[in-house]
Formats: C-alpha cells, structure tokens, sequence
C-alpha cells in the first residue's frame, strides 16, 4: 500500500529529531518510534484502519483490543503518547529515585521500611554499603561470607526495569543456589566477577525480603509484590490512586513481570479481581497457575502500610507522580523501589485512569504545564 511504502521511506533520524523537537525526551523519542513502527507494520492483530484510528486518538493500536477503546470511552483513559511526552513527570526530582540505590539515602529516616543494603558493585569494585555488617570487607569472598551468613541475598542493577537483571543468590543445606537453580561456590564467584567487569552496569547486594506467610501460600517461589500509583496534586497531600498485587509464575522466574496480578481494594487491602496475559490479551485468572490457590484474600498490616506510606510520600513532596513497589512482610513491609515514571498500561484494563475526576485533573495540568513550557 502507498501509504504503508511512504512511511518506511522517512529515514528514522528524521522522525526521532522531529519526535525530539515536539517536546518527547531523548528517552522516549526513540522508544515512542520503534512502538510506532512495530504497532504499523508488525502487529497483525489489528487492521489498518484500528490503527489509524487508534494512533489518531494517541494510542498504540493494541489498546484498542486491551481496553476495548471506542469513540464513546477512550477519553477515559490515559494515552500512550501524552504518558510518553509528559516524561520526566517529576522533572529534575526523577533523579532521586530513578536508580535503586539512591533511594536508601533519600529515605534514610525510613529505613527500617527498606531492605538491608549491603555491597554496590561498580568499576571493578566491591564497596561496602552502610547495612553491611561489621567484619566483613571488599572482596568477593566477603560477598559470598555475607552469603552464608544471611542465607539468602538480592543482586539487582542499579537501573533496570522490569525485574531486568535481578538475581537471588541463596546458602542452604551447604550448598549455593542461583536464582533457585542448584550451584556451585565457584558459579557464585563467577557471577560475581561478571559483576565486577561489567562496564555498561553497576549491581547492588541487598537483603533478600521474604514475604508475609498467608502470602507465600499464594505462590512460595518468589514474593508477591505490591504495587502503588501514588499521585500528588498541586496544594494536596499525596494519595495512593491505585494499588495491585503482582505475582510470579514458574514460566516467567523469580520476577513478577508477565506474571498474573490482583487488584487491591485501596480502603480494604482485599485482593481481588485476578488476571493473567495470554497471546498479548488480559485474560481473567481465578486461580495462581502454578500453585492453584484462590487468588482472592487480604492483605495483612494492610492500614499500617497505606499509612506509613502517606508519609514517606509527604517526605519527599516534590516527586508528585511515584509507583511504589513493595513487599509485606510478617513484620510489616519493605520498600523495594520507587519508579518516577511507572507503567500505567498494565492496570489501566481494570481502572481507566481518567475516569476519575482528581486523576484527570492533575494529568491535564501537567500537560497543560508541559505546553506552557
């Protein structure tokens, strides 16, 4: 088709430094092309037309099968390309939490709500951090001593999404596991130095955080986690808008990305309303695949960490848009990281964005702010 031929004819520099000259930032001008560029000429589940007609309002045609998006309720949700063109969201405040291990000197009053940080792994060496505990120093058998010593440890890049790079390093009966996978001790050490020469990523070694015991019934390889769309806007105290519980399934690892997830009842913690994705769609889940358990329940300390979480949001008021990832635990819980610019995509099948009147506010005035710039 001519027009098809016409678009893979403009060279992708052009169309880059234009998405760039609109106001996308450098990185989501690239992204946005590449999404577009697969959406028109890779997507086979959608027609030319649906595509059109969805890039046209914003979206990537996929959404219109996601949502079921029509011209009578598609305002009612948040678009791909204002989401994409709004970023940074917290402009020159995304720093403080776009990488995971700034966010344990950011929130260092509320440190007993995050793990233990114990090495960062970077330029070829091993620095402690300030949970390690005394005795041990900088080398990698100091690392695989710690090991020992607690067990079970968290290796994540300082700045991935996704769950991207995140390993579980564990000691048990005498003997080393990778990610659950039966090692050795010279595997662990390999991996580590892998770490150490890496130039394109620095790792961090944390406490591994296991999860509430009525939790792990849901599925115990891998801890749930909570996730929080936290929203602040202008002269208004923070307000979590949405919260879901993400699981892991043995197909996928230990992370809990294209898992299957619940929503959260905000006021309640009940969790309810399970799904999955299959073939690119969300389908419904009753039940954990793998473990076959109701995913149906509520979440314990439940009123405890919705406020507890108010308040580490009031700590840092100038990031005004957050997802909050965190892990509950017997204790209480613990943060695993804070995301400036958080996937809104995934629960948007459950809960348009826009329906609600204060969320629609504060994304009309950052857009508004945006254009005004």
């Amino acid at each position: 088709m001519k027009i098809m031929g016409f678009l893979k004819s403009i060279p992708r520099r052009l169309i880059i430094r234009w998405l760039r000259l609109i106001g996308y930032s450098s990185t989501y001008a690239p992204y946005l092309f590449e999404r577009i560029s697969e959406d028109i000429f890779k997507i086979r589940v959608t027609s030319l037309s649906q595509k059109l007609w969805a890039l046209k309002r914003g979206f990537l045609s996929k959404k219109t099968l996601y949502f079921g998006l029509t011209n009578e309720n598609y305002t009612d949700y948040l678009s791909d390309f204002d989401y994409f063109w709004l970023h940074p969201i917290n402009g020159a405040y995304s720093h403080w939490i776009d990488d995971k291990l700034t966010i344990r000197y950011l929130l260092n009053p509320f440190s007993e709500y995050l793990p233990g940080y114990y090495y960062h792994i970077c330029q070829n060496e091993i620095l402690r951090l300030m949970d390690c505990p005394e005795g041990y120093q900088q080398g990698v058998c100091d690392v695989i001593n710690l090991l020992r010593s607690k067990h079970s440890l968290a290796a994540k890049p300082i700045s991935a999404a996704g769950g991207e790079g995140f390993y579980k390093l564990a000691y048990q009966n005498h003997g080393f596991w990778i990610n659950n996978r039966s090692s050795t001790e010279m595997e662990v050490e390999e991996l580590i130095r892998r770490w150490l020469t890496a130039k394109d990523q620095e790792y961090i070694i944390t406490e591994y955080i296991h999860e509430h015991q009525d939790l792990q019934k849901l599925y115990s390889e891998a801890p749930g986690v909570v996730r929080l769309i936290i929203i602040r806007n202008k002269d208004q105290l923070p307000r979590i808008v949405y919260a879901q519980l993400s699981l892991a399934v043995k197909e996928k690892g230990l992370t809990t990305n294209d898992g299957v997830g619940c929503r959260v009842d905000i006021n309640t913690g009940r969790y309810f309303d399970g799904y999955g994705v299959k073939d690119g769609r969300f389908v419904d889940k009753i039940f954990h695949p793998d473990s076959n358990v109701l995913l149906e329940g509520v979440l314990p300390n439940w009123s405890v960490i919705i406020n507890k979480i108010i308040d580490v949001c009031m700590y840092i008021p100038q990031v005004r848009y957050m997802g909050l990832d965190l892990i509950i635990t017997d204790e209480g819980f613990k943060i695993l990281e804070i995301n400036s610019h958080p996937g809104v995509f995934v629960f948007q099948h459950r809960y348009p964005l826009l329906k609600d009147g204060m969320n629609k506010e504060f994304f009309q005035n950052l857009l508004a702010e945006k254009k005004a710039r």
